[in-house]
């Protein structure tokens, strides 16, 4: 099989780059998240979910160190209208949303509501991907541990999918997708892209803006859930009839992410290539 080697620009410099975000918007959009997520854990685990808010009021109490920024109640009751679980928690949303624009830099009289603010990409990575973190690893801490990761897995899964079904397809085809996969060293990926054979398409990715970004985040396998998980559903925002296999990735400290997109109109085989033949495909990269 043939593949094409993709260069990157420096990881540093585009962790840098800044980009013009809405904090209200990016803040809704988590919020939505976490609502989701304590709707999967009030119908699969009832009993828990007053220790887990507690826990998780705890956590965020802990993480916020900017008195200047502690948000009012007219500050997020125009919030609370859509969050069903979250709407009668307003001092968890407070808390959350105090310490996402911690994560942001936002200075004390940014026009949070309305303007729009310049951040790194770096910035905005932790900003997106610390709180969710933060709480899975509260529900691992009150639940078993298999079991708080089987409840995040479930919400992941169900809150993309509901995700997808409000999308078109992106590509039409795997060609389409290698296209944009090859176009990737824009945004720091080092990696090798094979030709599109029988509906596969295979990638070894050797670089990620993520693993880089929030590599002081200590468990692993927690931020494989957070940073990754939903690629396996989320595939299908490429186009419906795609699906994903991935046994390895950096943020899990492998040393690279194998990534094999399938066409489920041409082929139903779905085995996953052995390690063996993505350590043939290209030397590894040195990341340092």
């Amino acid at each position: 099989m043939k593949f094409t080697h993709v260069e990157e620009l420096r990881l540093e410099d585009i962790l840098e780059r800044g980009q013009e975000h809405q904090p209200l918007d990016f803040a809704q959009g988590l919020l939505r998240n976490f609502d989701h997520l304590l709707g999967v854990v009030k119908g699969q685990k009832p009993t828990i979910l007053d220790a887990f808010m507690t826990n998780l009021e705890e956590r965020f109490h802990q993480l916020v160190n900017r008195d200047d920024f502690l948000l009012g109640d007219s500050d997020v009751s125009p919030l609370l209208s859509e969050l069903m679980n979250l709407r009668e928690h307003p001092l968890l949303v407070k808390l959350f949303l105090t310490y996402h624009f911690q994560l942001l830099q936002l200075a004390k009289d940014t026009e949070w509501k309305s303007a729009a603010v310049e951040i790194t990409l770096r910035t905005f990575l932790c900003a997106r991907y610390l709180p969710p973190y933060n709480y899975l690893q509260v529900l691992t801490e009150t639940l078993p541990r298999a079991e708080a990761i089987q409840i995040f897995k479930d919400h992941i899964n169900d809150y993309v999918r509901s995700r997808i079904a409000e999308t078109d397809d992106r590509y039409q085809s795997l060609e389409d997708l290698r296209e944009m996969l090859l176009k990737m060293g824009e945004w720091g990926v080092i990696g090798n892209v094979s030709e599109v054979d029988e509906g596969k398409l295979i990638s070894r990715r050797d670089t990620c803006l993520h693993e880089v970004a929030l590599r002081d985040i200590p468990d692993q396998e927690l931020k494989f859930l957070v940073c990754c998980f939903g690629d396996y559903e989320g595939v299908r925002s490429f186009n419906k009839h795609f699906k994903l296999t991935m046994k390895h990735t950096l943020v899990r400290g492998d040393p690279y992410c194998d990534c094999v997109y399938y066409d489920t109109r041409i082929t139903n085989d779905f085995t996953h290539p052995p390690r063996a033949f993505f350590d043939s495909i290209w030397p590894l990269t040195d990341k340092d």
